[in-house]
């Protein structure tokens, strides 16, 4: 009995890891986000699932940005920091920062 006690922490920790390296907690709040998205995005991107397509050409939706796998939470921070051409200054805290990347994951979580 000592002996099979003596494993049962292992086994445990064997059945739960990879459940534990994919369940990472989102950065920021996703309800948060949304709102803020809807407010300060919409002008340009289609931010909520509803909505059928982005309202200005050739930019993303969030549903597609959280459907791509290669979209991670570094190139979304990395992107909404950095000043490109076709999209507004539209400055954000790092807060406001981390709730939008949390909305654009919580969809892929979603889907």
């Amino acid at each position: 009995m000592l002996e099979v006690m003596k494993f049962a922490p292992v086994s445990i920790f064997v059945l739960l890891a990879p459940g534990i390296a994919f369940a990472q907690p989102l950065p920021g709040d996703a309800v948060a986000g949304k709102v803020l998205a809807m407010r300060s995005c919409a002008g340009c991107h289609a931010v909520a699932q509803e909505q059928n397509q982005p309202a200005s050409d050739g930019v993303p939706a969030f549903l597609t940005l959280a459907r791509d796998p290669a979209v991670s939470e570094r190139h979304l921070r990395t992107h909404l920091q950095t000043p490109h051409a076709r999209m507004p200054s539209v400055p954000l805290s790092r807060r406001e920062i981390e709730d939008v990347i949390s909305y654009i994951l919580s969809m892929r979580l979603a889907n």
